[in-house]
């Protein structure tokens, strides 16, 4: 099995903190970056290394604060990956937190769980 290296993004006032290991994926804070596409892209293709060869069993947090439309856009890219592995056999959860009194963020994990088949467990913190 080949090994990956974990990748870890420190978190801005405008891009999340990532923090990629095998078996753990972590995204958290606010995502407005100003190009989504140079942000994510990277965190795409690790994704793509990874689940040519993951973990037994992969745990996947979210804990956003703020996202917008670009940011969604890779966030249901992510998501639809992590997907097809599930379908194909592969042993992902996934979480959501989102603060009690933020329906936008609830509304959206509410939302992006009807696009796939991996059981989201919705977190309020």
């Amino acid at each position: 099995m080949a090994s990956i290296n974990g990748l870890y993004i420190k978190g801005t006032s405008k891009t999340p903190e990532i923090e990629f290991t095998p078996g753990l994926l972590y995204i958290s804070g606010r995502s407005i970056p100003e190009d989504s596409v140079a942000f994510y892209q990277p965190l795409v293709r690790w994704i793509e290394a990874y689940l040519s060869s993951p973990e037994k069993f992969t745990k996947v947090n979210f804990k956003i604060e703020y996202i917008n439309s670009g940011s969604n856009r890779f966030l249901f890219t992510i998501l639809k990956m992590l997907d097809k592995s599930f379908k194909e056999g592969l042993n992902i959860a996934i979480s959501w937190y989102y603060e009690s009194d933020d329906d936008t963020i609830k509304g959206l994990g509410q939302d992006l769980q009807t696009f796939i088949e991996i059981p989201v467990n919705m977190v309020e913190i």
